[in-house]
Protein backbone atom coordinates (compact mmCIF):
# COMPACT_ATOMS: atom_id res chain seq x y z
CA UNK A 1 0.00 0.00 0.00
CA UNK A 2 2.58 2.43 -0.92
CA UNK A 3 4.51 1.96 1.92
CA UNK A 4 2.35 2.27 3.82
CA UNK A 5 1.74 0.11 7.71
CA UNK A 6 -1.70 -0.71 8.42
CA UNK A 7 -2.20 -1.05 12.79
CA UNK A 8 -5.64 -2.55 14.27
CA UNK A 9 -6.43 -3.08 17.80
CA UNK A 10 -7.50 -6.31 16.66
CA UNK A 11 -8.10 -9.02 13.72
CA UNK A 12 -11.83 -9.57 12.19
CA UNK A 13 -12.82 -11.46 9.26
CA UNK A 14 -12.33 -7.80 7.24
CA UNK A 15 -8.84 -6.97 8.44
CA UNK A 16 -6.23 -7.40 5.60
CA UNK A 17 -3.91 -9.74 5.77
CA UNK A 18 -0.61 -8.15 3.76
CA UNK A 19 2.50 -7.94 4.79
CA UNK A 20 2.10 -4.01 5.62
CA UNK A 21 -0.73 -4.92 7.79
CA UNK A 22 -0.34 -5.55 11.27
CA UNK A 23 -1.93 -6.80 14.79
CA UNK A 24 -1.92 -4.62 18.09
CA UNK A 25 1.90 -3.51 19.26
CA UNK A 26 4.73 -3.84 17.02
CA UNK A 27 6.66 -6.69 16.13
CA UNK A 28 10.54 -6.56 16.83
CA UNK A 29 11.27 -5.91 13.08
CA UNK A 30 9.12 -4.20 10.84
CA UNK A 31 9.41 -3.25 7.23
CA UNK A 32 10.44 -0.45 5.24
CA UNK A 33 7.78 2.15 5.31
CA UNK A 34 7.10 6.00 4.68
CA UNK A 35 4.09 6.07 7.30
CA UNK A 36 2.42 4.50 9.59
CA UNK A 37 -1.53 4.79 10.21
CA UNK A 38 -3.48 3.09 13.22
CA UNK A 39 -7.06 2.62 12.12
CA UNK A 40 -9.88 2.56 14.86
CA UNK A 41 -13.22 1.50 13.85
CA UNK A 42 -15.24 1.71 17.10
CA UNK A 43 -14.73 4.38 19.76
CA UNK A 44 -14.49 1.72 22.54
CA UNK A 45 -11.20 1.53 21.17
CA UNK A 46 -10.00 4.59 21.07
CA UNK A 47 -7.74 4.66 24.02
CA UNK A 48 -6.14 1.26 22.83
CA UNK A 49 -5.50 2.81 19.29
CA UNK A 50 -4.04 5.99 20.99
CA UNK A 51 -1.72 3.33 23.17
CA UNK A 52 -0.88 1.83 19.49
CA UNK A 53 -0.19 4.52 17.84
CA UNK A 54 2.51 5.96 20.99
CA UNK A 55 3.95 2.25 20.90
CA UNK A 56 4.55 2.78 17.22
CA UNK A 57 5.62 6.26 17.32
CA UNK A 58 8.68 5.24 19.67
CA UNK A 59 9.67 2.24 17.02
CA UNK A 60 9.93 4.57 13.69
CA UNK A 61 11.23 8.17 12.58
CA UNK A 62 8.34 7.99 10.31
CA UNK A 63 5.04 10.13 11.02
CA UNK A 64 2.33 8.10 12.44
CA UNK A 65 -1.42 8.83 11.65
CA UNK A 66 -4.14 8.03 14.42
CA UNK A 67 -7.69 7.92 12.50
CA UNK A 68 -10.40 6.03 11.10
CA UNK A 69 -14.59 6.21 11.67
CA UNK A 70 -13.82 6.72 15.69
CA UNK A 71 -11.96 9.60 15.57
CA UNK A 72 -14.13 11.12 12.86
CA UNK A 73 -11.96 10.41 9.54
CA UNK A 74 -13.56 11.97 6.63
CA UNK A 75 -15.42 9.73 4.51
CA UNK A 76 -14.32 11.46 0.81
CA UNK A 77 -10.03 10.30 2.09
CA UNK A 78 -11.82 6.44 2.12
CA UNK A 79 -9.54 4.60 -0.21
CA UNK A 80 -10.91 1.33 -1.32
CA UNK A 81 -8.83 -1.76 -0.11
CA UNK A 82 -6.51 0.22 2.37
CA UNK A 83 -7.78 -0.60 5.58
CA UNK A 84 -10.45 -3.41 4.71
CA UNK A 85 -9.60 -7.01 2.96
CA UNK A 86 -9.95 -6.81 -1.25
CA UNK A 87 -12.88 -7.60 -2.25
CA UNK A 88 -14.81 -6.12 0.30
CA UNK A 89 -15.64 -2.46 -0.82
CA UNK A 90 -18.36 0.82 -0.34
CA UNK A 91 -19.40 2.46 -3.43
CA UNK A 92 -21.15 4.76 -0.93
CA UNK A 93 -20.82 6.20 2.41
CA UNK A 94 -23.25 8.03 4.60
CA UNK A 95 -26.89 7.63 4.88
CA UNK A 96 -29.65 10.34 4.99
CA UNK A 97 -31.36 8.72 7.24
CA UNK A 98 -31.42 9.76 11.11
CA UNK A 99 -32.03 6.28 12.78
CA UNK A 100 -31.72 7.37 16.52
CA UNK A 101 -29.71 3.76 17.08
CA UNK A 102 -27.04 4.04 14.40
CA UNK A 103 -24.30 5.90 14.22
CA UNK A 104 -23.34 6.56 10.75
CA UNK A 105 -25.22 9.91 9.77
CA UNK A 106 -23.23 11.58 12.72
CA UNK A 107 -19.62 10.19 11.45
CA UNK A 108 -20.45 9.65 7.77
CA UNK A 109 -22.81 12.41 7.08
CA UNK A 110 -25.31 12.01 4.04
CA UNK A 111 -24.66 9.63 1.14
CA UNK A 112 -21.74 9.97 -0.83
CA UNK A 113 -21.32 8.06 -4.22
CA UNK A 114 -17.55 6.94 -4.63
CA UNK A 115 -15.77 5.46 -7.25
CA UNK A 116 -16.43 2.25 -7.88
CA UNK A 117 -13.66 -0.70 -7.62
CA UNK A 118 -13.70 -4.33 -8.05
CA UNK A 119 -15.05 -6.50 -5.70
CA UNK A 120 -18.10 -8.86 -4.49
CA UNK A 121 -18.83 -8.01 -1.15
CA UNK A 122 -20.91 -4.56 -1.37
CA UNK A 123 -20.70 -2.91 1.74
CA UNK A 124 -22.16 0.27 2.07
CA UNK A 125 -24.96 1.28 4.85
CA UNK A 126 -27.26 2.08 2.52
CA UNK A 127 -26.66 1.30 -1.24
CA UNK A 128 -30.36 1.69 -2.16
CA UNK A 129 -30.07 5.81 -1.42
CA UNK A 130 -28.00 6.04 -4.11
CA UNK A 131 -28.95 7.12 -7.68
CA UNK A 132 -30.12 4.90 -10.34
CA UNK A 133 -27.24 5.68 -12.37
CA UNK A 134 -24.37 4.74 -9.73
CA UNK A 135 -26.89 1.36 -8.96
CA UNK A 136 -26.47 0.48 -12.44
CA UNK A 137 -22.45 1.08 -12.49
CA UNK A 138 -22.22 -1.30 -9.23
CA UNK A 139 -24.49 -3.57 -11.37
CA UNK A 140 -22.11 -4.19 -14.33
CA UNK A 141 -18.94 -4.67 -12.22
CA UNK A 142 -20.68 -7.19 -10.37
CA UNK A 143 -21.96 -9.02 -13.70
CA UNK A 144 -18.07 -10.30 -12.81
CA UNK A 145 -18.21 -11.15 -9.89
CA UNK A 146 -19.09 -14.28 -8.02
CA UNK A 147 -20.53 -15.38 -4.28
CA UNK A 148 -22.14 -11.40 -4.29
CA UNK A 149 -22.66 -10.19 -0.97
CA UNK A 150 -24.54 -7.01 -0.20
CA UNK A 151 -23.87 -6.76 3.40
CA UNK A 152 -24.20 -3.43 4.68
CA UNK A 153 -27.98 -3.90 5.24
CA UNK A 154 -30.13 -2.37 2.24
CA UNK A 155 -33.62 -0.37 2.92
CA UNK A 156 -36.35 -2.17 2.59
CA UNK A 157 -38.37 0.18 1.78
CA UNK A 158 -36.47 1.24 -1.42
CA UNK A 159 -36.48 -1.87 -2.85
CA UNK A 160 -37.64 -1.72 -6.14
CA UNK A 161 -38.11 -3.09 -9.73
CA UNK A 162 -34.62 -1.50 -10.82
CA UNK A 163 -32.54 -2.94 -7.97
CA UNK A 164 -34.38 -6.32 -8.46
CA UNK A 165 -33.85 -6.35 -12.25
CA UNK A 166 -30.06 -5.25 -11.54
CA UNK A 167 -29.45 -8.58 -9.28
CA UNK A 168 -31.69 -11.26 -10.99
CA UNK A 169 -28.75 -12.17 -13.22
CA UNK A 170 -25.79 -11.59 -10.36
CA UNK A 171 -24.26 -14.73 -8.90
CA UNK A 172 -26.02 -13.36 -5.32
CA UNK A 173 -25.13 -15.39 -1.89
CA UNK A 174 -26.46 -13.15 -0.04
CA UNK A 175 -28.96 -10.16 0.43
CA UNK A 176 -28.76 -8.54 4.08
CA UNK A 177 -31.77 -6.28 5.27
CA UNK A 178 -32.79 -4.70 8.57
CA UNK A 179 -35.78 -5.16 10.76
CA UNK A 180 -35.27 -2.37 13.89
CA UNK A 181 -38.28 -2.02 14.89
CA UNK A 182 -41.73 -3.16 15.05
CA UNK A 183 -42.88 -0.42 13.09
CA UNK A 184 -40.48 -1.77 10.06
CA UNK A 185 -42.03 -5.02 9.96
CA UNK A 186 -44.79 -4.14 7.31
CA UNK A 187 -42.39 -2.73 4.45
CA UNK A 188 -39.97 -5.59 5.46
CA UNK A 189 -42.48 -7.94 4.21
CA UNK A 190 -43.58 -6.40 1.39
CA UNK A 191 -39.09 -6.43 0.18
CA UNK A 192 -39.22 -10.41 1.26
CA UNK A 193 -42.23 -10.92 -1.10
CA UNK A 194 -40.59 -9.26 -4.13
CA UNK A 195 -37.40 -11.09 -3.24
CA UNK A 196 -38.53 -14.21 -3.46
CA UNK A 197 -40.71 -13.78 -6.44
CA UNK A 198 -37.98 -12.64 -7.79
CA UNK A 199 -36.40 -16.39 -7.12
CA UNK A 200 -34.81 -15.63 -4.09
CA UNK A 201 -35.32 -17.67 -0.81
CA UNK A 202 -34.39 -17.73 2.90
CA UNK A 203 -30.80 -18.77 2.17
CA UNK A 204 -29.95 -15.85 0.39
CA UNK A 205 -32.04 -13.27 2.62
CA UNK A 206 -30.62 -11.92 5.59
CA UNK A 207 -31.68 -9.66 8.38
CA UNK A 208 -30.28 -7.77 11.24
CA UNK A 209 -32.86 -7.66 13.86
CA UNK A 210 -32.13 -5.23 15.98
CA UNK A 211 -32.52 -5.57 20.09
CA UNK A 212 -31.84 -3.15 22.84
CA UNK A 213 -31.43 -5.91 25.37
CA UNK A 214 -35.04 -4.88 27.36
CA UNK A 215 -38.10 -6.86 25.82
CA UNK A 216 -36.71 -10.50 25.17
CA UNK A 217 -40.54 -11.18 24.09
CA UNK A 218 -41.21 -8.62 21.94
CA UNK A 219 -37.51 -9.23 20.31
CA UNK A 220 -37.96 -12.76 19.63
CA UNK A 221 -41.73 -11.92 18.33
CA UNK A 222 -40.21 -10.19 15.42
CA UNK A 223 -37.08 -12.60 14.53
CA UNK A 224 -39.97 -14.99 14.09
CA UNK A 225 -41.97 -12.90 12.14
CA UNK A 226 -38.87 -12.01 9.79
CA UNK A 227 -38.48 -15.62 9.77
CA UNK A 228 -42.05 -16.14 8.35
CA UNK A 229 -41.48 -13.55 5.67
CA UNK A 230 -39.25 -15.41 4.07
CA UNK A 231 -35.81 -14.05 5.34
CA UNK A 232 -33.04 -15.69 8.08
CA UNK A 233 -33.23 -13.51 11.05
CA UNK A 234 -29.82 -12.60 13.11
CA UNK A 235 -29.97 -11.14 16.48
CA UNK A 236 -28.27 -7.97 17.02
CA UNK A 237 -27.69 -6.51 20.45
CA UNK A 238 -27.02 -2.99 20.04
CA UNK A 239 -23.57 -1.15 21.07
CA UNK A 240 -23.52 2.11 21.93
CA UNK A 241 -21.41 4.35 19.94
CA UNK A 242 -19.74 5.50 22.87
CA UNK A 243 -16.27 5.22 24.24
CA UNK A 244 -17.31 2.36 26.64
CA UNK A 245 -18.56 -0.53 24.53
CA UNK A 246 -21.89 -2.11 25.77
CA UNK A 247 -22.23 -4.68 28.34
CA UNK A 248 -24.75 -7.65 28.23
CA UNK A 249 -25.24 -10.20 30.90
CA UNK A 250 -24.32 -13.70 29.80
CA UNK A 251 -28.18 -14.68 29.85
CA UNK A 252 -28.71 -11.92 27.28
CA UNK A 253 -25.76 -13.09 25.42
CA UNK A 254 -26.74 -16.60 24.99
CA UNK A 255 -30.01 -15.73 23.95
CA UNK A 256 -28.83 -13.83 21.21
CA UNK A 257 -26.56 -16.64 19.77
CA UNK A 258 -29.39 -18.86 19.95
CA UNK A 259 -30.45 -16.28 16.97
CA UNK A 260 -27.69 -16.30 15.11
CA UNK A 261 -27.04 -19.85 14.45
CA UNK A 262 -29.61 -20.58 11.28
CA UNK A 263 -29.90 -24.29 11.64
CA UNK A 264 -30.86 -23.20 15.48
CA UNK A 265 -33.39 -20.96 14.06
CA UNK A 266 -34.86 -23.18 11.77
CA UNK A 267 -34.92 -25.95 14.61
CA UNK A 268 -36.71 -23.16 16.69
CA UNK A 269 -39.16 -22.49 14.13
CA UNK A 270 -40.20 -25.75 12.93
CA UNK A 271 -40.90 -26.63 16.71
CA UNK A 272 -42.20 -23.62 17.74
CA UNK A 273 -39.96 -23.15 20.24
CA UNK A 274 -38.25 -20.49 22.27
CA UNK A 275 -36.22 -18.84 24.34
CA UNK A 276 -38.59 -19.82 27.53
CA UNK A 277 -38.00 -23.63 26.67
CA UNK A 278 -34.03 -23.72 26.96
CA UNK A 279 -31.87 -22.26 29.96
CA UNK A 280 -29.92 -19.71 28.45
Amino acid sequence: MNGIIRVFPRKTSYTPDDNMSFIGMPPLLIPEHKEIHVSCTFTWDKQLCEELAFQWEGRTDKPVKLGGPAFGSCAEDFTQGMYIKKNIIFTTRGCNNNCPWCCVPKLEGRLKELPICEGNIIQDNNFLQASRRHKDKVFEMLKHQKAICFKGGLEADLIDDHFINGISDLRISELWLACDTDARLPEFKKACEKLTKAGFNREKIKCYVLSYGKDRDKDEARAQAVYEAGAMPFIQLYRDFSDKKTEYSADWNAWARMWQRPAATRAHMEKGTSYKDFSV
